[in-house]
């Protein structure tokens, strides 16, 4: 049977969009067998420590039926759902809520990853018209080295899996409008829930491009480019339930206090690694970095793209897109480079969006996805028919030869202070893969030109192969470890503290010891850092302590927690205020935990005030004479509205903890306050008797409320308030699309049918078609 001709001429009419779903699903499953059949799961780095602890904690409210609006277990509190990354309002977590999660979670991430690399075939089918070149899009998008080393993200993942969906859909709501519009806010506003704040920026600066190149150059009405408006406020609406507690949090964060620093740029060097992905790379627990840039391991989209994409700036008949994403990329591998850029430095101290992106590596996200577009454009031009010569045909010999010497060059160079010979075996043999895997594709080509007639099909899903071959082999990737690491309650030698029952406490000097240290063995070196409480894993046993690992922190709580972490060790009195009932140490050349026996309650009452800020409040809270027992520090502007002047003898009973509402009962002879040792956040509101009273920041960073004199049912209780409205401007919106996608969906099959009717007028049934 032949094979139909597809929209290029080139014959690919095999590669319909199902068969290559189909393609790309075998892929990962050759890819991650491991993960899919459950035997084993993700662990390196974050995965373990950060990714994994943040799903559970959901997935174990999900479970308890509530809201996971606040942790009480990290940084003595700390907003949850805010933190956006999390994924509370993100439709598709339901797959890892409902299912085991040390299977589930892994395999979620595989699913973006194809469904990535989906959305980018079709996108880049329907801007060349090549289901070849789409083809090749979409399995360089799905298998190149960010989206690899983002494995360990669920939300960065997430965030590009969406990305080609929202470019895709976006455009054809500004020039089709109707019910494109509130498909496309659906795609932006599933986007914007992922948590992939950054992929999520890159994907709407790209659009905003793309959109002024339609504005000026495009045949689109300018009146149907104002769809574009309506589409951003309709997933601004959308995710309003994220979107406000995140802005609250960021407020209240370390990082508007217009603190400059960037950290992890992309080395000078870095751009080589488009080429040879191991060059000036030293290895990690058998994984390679990049020198003072650990984010992700690898961006490598595969020596050929490379090429065919600078191949795309110099064809004739090119589409109008290609030089403003080429120009846009080049821009953002620039800023990539961090303060070694002059125009990051820049715009970093302007505009305030470009400094909370702390790490410039990140910029590298619209590069890595930019680039199989217009190796896709480029590959779209050139035909497999024998007789007829390939454009620039020299130009396209020459271009390969010069990526073949650069691989070559970049392998032999001499490589960072800190490769190994190991390490340096490692890399020359990446190399040797790389230039074969280039070569195997240019003889493919050749082979598929000469047997045109018959066979093509084959010829071209083993350029497919290669091309999956050489971004999945680029570089060693981590070990994946059996599910039984992820086990809750881990067994201790040491009775853990509870919620409302103390906290543990990881000092700094241990903390960065653990940080800087491996074992050969992956299995074991997580459980030790569980054992730890490293990071986020205290949340796999419900183990509250002082410190965590989030995007955000409350700017009061890195004030004075950065200065025990990273400059000291907090004085007794602060740990007793904090609840620390165990702490790490180190004791005979091993880590174990000592017990402490002066804590105090999370909930404590009696203490007589002082009036201080700022500075002042923290360094009276530091000082080695400071009483928790008898004193708190409250702001100045408390001191009008307390009547509370002495340290009494109060009577508190049981306090009754959960992880959003702590409750008691309070007899006290005169006004008194009540202090809790968590974070202060504006979300939490006391009561007195089912009364409302004011909340205050207390010993500089947590909690205090006065009640009256007497016997009184106190209560402090977490109201998200911007959630709750939020979540009434999402709903209301969602109301909107449905309306709109209901009206155009109406509008389609009048048109639709009246075009029938028209083309057929005396078909019997005519009026019912029309009508």
């Amino acid at each position: 049977m032949p094979i139909p001709n597809g929209p290029d001429g080139s014959r690919a009419g095999w590669l319909t969009s199902r068969r290559f779903a189909c393609l790309l699903l075998a892929l990962i499953g050759a890819s991650f067998p491991q993960i899919i059949s459950g035997v084993q799961t993700f662990v390196y780095r974050d995965y373990g420590i950060f990714s994994y602890p943040l799903a559970f904690y959901f997935r174990d409210s999900f479970w308890r039926g509530e809201w996971p609006l606040w942790n009480p277990l990290n940084c003595c509190g700390t907003p949850f759902l805010a933190q956006w990354n999390t994924q509370v309002l993100y439709p598709p977590a339901l797959f890892y809520l409902l299912l085991p999660l040390s299977w589930s979670l892994g395999v979620f991430c595989l699913l973006h990853v194809f469904w990535g690399g989906w959305g980018m075939f079709l996108l880049a089918r329907k801007w060349t018209g090549s289901p070849l070149a789409a083809a090749f899009a979409g399995v360089v998008f799905a298998f190149n080295g960010l989206e690899l080393s983002s494995l360990i993200w669920p939300a960065t993942v997430a965030g590009l899996a969406w990305m080609p969906w929202v470019a895709s859909l976006t455009e054809r709501a500004w020039r089709e409008g109707g019910r494109a519009v509130p498909l496309a806010a659906l795609a932006g506003a599933l986007q914007m829930l992922s948590g992939g704040v950054e992929a999520v920026l890159m994907t709407w600066a790209l659009l905003g491009c793309l959109w002024l190149v339609e504005l000026f150059r495009g045949p689109t009405p300018r009146w149907r480019m104002l769809w574009a408006g309506v589409v951003v406020l309709l997933v601004a609406g959308l995710s309003a339930a994220q979107l406000l507690p995140f802005f609250e949090l960021l407020d209240y964060s370390r990082r508007q206090q217009n603190i400059f620093a960037a950290i992890w740029p992309m080395p000078v060097s870095g751009w080589a690694n488009f080429l040879a992905p191991l060059f000036h790379c030293s290895s990690y627990q058998g994984v390679f970095v990049q020198p003072n840039q650990t984010w992700i391991n690898s961006y490598y989209v595969g020596a050929a793209t490379v090429a065919l994409g600078f191949g795309a700036l110099w064809q004739r008949g090119r589409h109008r897109y290609v030089w403003p994403l080429a120009l846009l990329a080049g821009l953002c591998l620039v800023l990539a480079l961090g303060e070694a850029s002059p125009i990051y430095v820049w715009l970093a101290r302007h505009f305030d969006f470009v400094s909370l992106m702390r790490y410039p590596i990140k910029f590298v996200i619209l590069p890595v996805f930019v680039l199989p577009l217009l190796a896709a454009f480029a590959l779209a031009k050139v035909s497999f028919e024998p007789g007829k010569p390939t454009a620039n045909g020299k130009l396209w010999g020459a271009t390969a030869l010069a990526v073949v010497a650069g691989i070559a060059v970049l392998t032999l160079w001499p490589g960072c202070p800190e490769e190994t010979a190991g390490d340096r075996r490692i890399i020359l043999l990446n190399g040797l893969m790389r230039v074969v895997c280039l070569v195997a594709l240019l003889a493919v080509w050749a082979g598929a030109k000469k047997f045109y007639r018959t066979g093509l099909w084959g010829w071209q899903l083993l350029f497919l192969l290669l091309v999956w071959l050489d971004l999945f082999r680029q570089m060693p990737w981590p070990a994946t470890v059996n599910r039984p690491v992820y086990a809750p309650d881990l067994p201790r030698r040491w009775t853990a503290p509870q919620l409302g029952g103390g906290r543990a406490q990881l000092p700094g000097s241990v903390g960065d010891s653990l940080a800087h240290k491996a074992l050969s063995d992956v299995p074991a070196d997580y459980l030790g850092r569980r054992f730890a409480l490293m990071a986020n894993c205290n949340l796999l046993d419900g183990i509250p302590k002082c410190d965590g690992f989030y995007p955000l922190y409350l700017s009061s709580y890195a004030a004075l927690f950065y200065n025990f972490y990273h400059g000291g060790q907090p004085g007794e009195p602060v740990l007793d205020f904090l609840g620390v009932t165990q702490q790490l140490a180190w004791q005979d050349g091993r880590m174990d935990w000592q017990p402490r026996g002066t804590a105090l309650p999370l909930l404590t009452a009696g203490q007589r005030p002082h009036f201080d800020d700022g500075l002042a409040a923290l360094q009276r809270l530091t000082n080695a004479d400071f009483n928790p027992r008898q004193e708190v520090v409250l702001p100045a502007s408390a001191r009008p509205f307390i009547t509370a002047s002495n340290a009494l003898v109060v009577r508190l009973g049981p306090v009754s903890y959960a992880r959003q509402h702590m409750e008691a009962q309070l007899d006290t002879p005169a006004p008194t306050l009540v202090v809790a040792a968590q974070i202060y956040y504006p979300e939490w509101q006391p009561y007195v008797d089912g009364r409302p009273v004011s909340l205050w920041p207390a010993n500089y960073a947590f909690q205090a409320f006065e009640v009256p004199a007497g016997a009184h049912r106190i209560s402090l209780v977490y109201e998200d308030r911007e959630f709750r409205l939020g979540g009434m401007i999402s709903l209301g919106t969602l109301a909107v699309c449905l309306v709109f996608y209901g009206v155009g969906y109406r509008a389609s099959r009048r048109r639709n049918g009246a075009g029938e009717a028209k083309a057929c007028p005396g078909t019997p049934g005519d009026d019912e078609v029309t009508r």
